[in-house]
């Protein structure tokens, strides 16, 4: 937040190397920490790259949109935001579809 009360999103993102295994309860999720282990390395070099990779591929463009956009929503329910009704209606609405069939190519 800024001294003007403007809200300023700035978001790292990052990879972690995590494994699987079976364990009591079913499948489990722990962090792999030794800093030797091939997805460690993965997961740093990834983190390093991320937003050249970013540039590259627009699908991991679009996953740190949408983290960007899942933490300002957390952010804001957390310190309960009271949004206008106008805010919900920024986009624009779209036309609704002319034609329902299905094009045949025979």
């Amino acid at each position: 937040m800024s001294d003007d009360n403007v809200i300023i999103p700035l978001l790292k993102m990052g990879v972690e190397a995590r494994e699987q295994f079976v364990g009591p309860e079913g499948l489990e999720d722990v962090a792999v920490t030794r800093p030797d282990h091939p997805l460690v390395k993965y997961a740093e070099v990834f983190t390093d790259n991320f937003d050249l990779i970013a540039e590259r591929k627009s699908v991991i463009s679009q996953l740190r949109e949408v983290a960007k956009a899942s933490v300002m929503a957390k952010f804001m329910m957390e310190f309960g935001f009271n949004l206008e009704e106008s805010w919900f209606k920024l986009g624009c609405e779209s036309a609704t579809a002319c034609c329902l069939e299905v094009p045949q190519l025979w």
